[in-house]
């Protein structure tokens, strides 16, 4: 019988303990109702973004480059020229072009004012298929007049054609 009546009390404990830590919990918790506000308790209205100017980058023809004892352009030639062509006919189709062939420092001066020359001629022929006025373009050559280079790295940077506003 003292194993029942220790059980029970048990049990009793238990229940008791059980009632009351539920009995303290709320099914729903209540949302504390907004307060209400003033227009001077208002934050200031955020200020509009200023415009962003838009500046267009001026056009220009990159320098290209050639090989070795040639005027013929590569991909990358006629990729650096069709982006020049479609900027000056989108912003200044009026624009008016010098462009100067370069050779590296190796062959006559006579071979080397030649080839500049070619150079130049096969960037401004490209620009006119590509349908920009070659009207508007000036070819000449400094052969190897600037040129800096000393071994084939710098001698490749030599053999090129820039370009000017006319």
């Amino acid at each position: 019988m003292r194993m029942n009546w220790k059980r029970s009390v048990g049990l009793g404990v238990l229940l008791a303990f059980g009632a009351s830590a539920f009995a303290g919990c709320k099914k729903e918790a209540e949302e504390p109702e907004p307060e209400e506000t003033v227009g001077a308790e208002l934050p200031p209205p955020e200020p509009e973004p200023a415009p962003v100017e838009v500046t267009e980058v001026p056009c220009e023809l990159e320098t290209v480059y050639f090989a070795f004892d040639s005027s013929e352009l590569d991909g990358t030639s006629r990729t650096t020229i069709q982006e020049a062509v479609e900027c000056f006919r989108n912003q200044n189709p009026d624009v008016r072009l010098l462009l100067t062939g370069a050779c590296d420092p190796r062959g006559t001066e006579a071979y080397n004012m030649a080839l500049g020359e070619r150079r130049a001629r096969s960037v401004r022929s490209y620009m006119g298929a590509l349908g920009f006025d070659t009207s508007q373009v000036s070819t000449t050559s400094v052969g190897e007049e600037y040129a800096t280079g000393t071994d084939e790295v710098s001698w490749a940077r030599d053999r090129n054609v820039t370009a000017s506003e006319n």
